[in-house]
């Protein structure tokens, strides 16, 4: 049943099985763990169960262990290889759309408090807004020429999101950054060409020039505005 090994990797196969194991130790099999090797075999299975279900979500646990029963046991199988297949479609199916679903809404959750933010910066008289929504406020201005697109450039940055968690900082590595312009997210690109050496901004950059709806790592989710402060050093 190719199907039922195409949905997971190797060890997340051998988790599934593990499961089984561990469902079976819970009717009391962990007094008979009387040595090192049993004791290590456990372990293992706990481990790798644990790893295999990341990612499952809610599953009916009694038809669960059920299949892997009668896999274990080579029994013969509750349903046809066909009727597997569609049902593990349909798993799939309906995963991946609560996914899609899950992330649409924390896309309009990250919008709705940028929106929030900008509006409230735009307030600020000494605040710039562009027409593609970049907004900047000088917080020193320089005395050296502006960047062009192709220029390489030195600068100092804090980056945050709205809520203030910081997502990144030369200042806290005490290291400059030294980039191409236009190879910056495009915020950023815009803002440098248009500083002089020696300035230092405050951007509050939209996700349409940041990072958009697929965010970037771990701390800067889908949709999300972001605020850098940078200070442009010097340019070649």
């Amino acid at each position: 049943m190719r199907r039922i090994f195409a949905i997971s990797s190797l060890a997340a196969t051998s988790g599934i099985l593990a499961l089984f194991m561990i469902g079976q130790a819970s009717a009391g099999t962990t007094d008979s763990l009387d040595s090192e090797e049993k004791k290590e075999a456990y372990s293992l299975g706990v481990v790798v169960a644990t790893q295999a279900m990341v990612g499952l979500g809610e599953v009916d646990s009694e038809a669960f262990l059920a299949g892997v029963s009668d896999a274990v046991e080579k029994s013969k199988l509750a349903l046809e290889e066909n009727q597997i297949t569609e049902a593990l479609t349909r798993f799939d199916t309906r995963r991946a759309e609560e996914a899609r679903v899950a992330v649409e809404a924390l896309i309009n959750t990250n919008r709705g408090a940028g929106d929030a933010f900008r509006e409230n910066f735009a307030e600020d008289p000494d605040v710039e807004t562009l027409a593609n929504g970049l907004q900047y406020k000088v917080l020193k201005a320089g005395e050296g020429e502006s960047p062009a697109g192709d220029s390489t450039v030195t600068l100092h940055y804090r980056g945050s999101l709205v809520d203030g968690r910081e997502i990144d900082s030369s200042y806290a590595r005490n290291e400059p950054v030294t980039i191409q312009v236009d190879q910056a997210i495009q915020g950023w690109s815009e803002a440098l060409t248009r500083m002089a050496v020696g300035s230092k901004w405050q951007l509050v950059v939209p996700p349409e020039l940041a990072y958009g709806d697929n965010g970037a790592g771990s701390l800067i989710e889908p949709g999300s505005t972001v605020i850098f402060e940078m200070e442009l050093i010097s340019k070649s």
